[in-house]
């Protein structure tokens, strides 16, 4: 059922298989009254179950997970009958993608460098029962970040603690906290949180 009412809350499931970035859009609708995150996924397999255990208004799903990718997912809901609504998050825009997205049910096809009010607006669309396909914005110059400081995000993005950093590239804490403080002034952000989502956003983690 869509949500008409203002006073109902969305219910959604968010699946993405960085689980920094996951929290952080978990923690963004959580922190609008229009939202109900019930659940979070880190595969398509473990959406799609929740999916049909829960019956979510919306499935916030990135393209690119393990196992099936979202679009996989959209078209097992579509397949099932089911009533959730599939928003896809992507860090890339290609024609081909998106027709195939469309076609396999999917409601809304977004790229993940947007502002999180349009964001919120966009999926607030899609539960009203509107498709959402707007035009990727123009994003900033390219951030240029070593290859130590890639590896530092890519192990940040898989959630990996600073000190597990650390012992995991054989290099002091602090070390890994001042490679984190280059890539946060490259990127514009201040937290772990922000720089992983704005490198996912860039495509410089993969």
């Amino acid at each position: 059922m869509f949500c008409d009412d203002r006073r109902v809350r969305v219910s959604s499931l968010i699946a993405d298989d960085h689980p920094v970035y996951r929290s952080g859009l978990a923690a963004l609708l959580r922190g609008r009254p229009e939202f109900e995150v019930v659940d979070e996924a880190g595969d398509g397999a473990t959406a799609l179950a929740a999916i049909r255990r829960l019956s979510p208004a919306l499935a916030v799903v990135d393209l690119q997970l393990p196992d099936m990718d979202g679009i996989a997912v959209a078209e097992a809901i579509r397949r099932e009958g089911l009533a959730t609504r599939v928003v896809i998050l992507s860090a890339y825009e290609d024609g081909a993608v998106v027709e195939r997205a469309f076609a396999a049910g999917v409601c809304a096809y977004l790229p993940k460098i947007r502002s999180a009010e349009s964001l919120c607006d966009a999926l607030l669309a899609v539960a009203r029962g509107q498709t959402v396909l707007p035009g990727l914005p123009e994003c900033a110059a390219p951030a240029v970040l070593t290859a130590r400081e890639t590896e530092i995000l890519r192990l940040t993005a898989d959630g990996r603690s600073g000190p597990e950093i650390a012992v995991a590239l054989a290099i002091s804490a602090a070390t890994v906290k001042t490679h984190l403080q280059h890539a946060y002034e490259k990127l514009g952000v201040s937290d772990r949180a922000a720089a992983v989502a704005q490198a996912i956003r860039r495509g410089l983690l993969h």
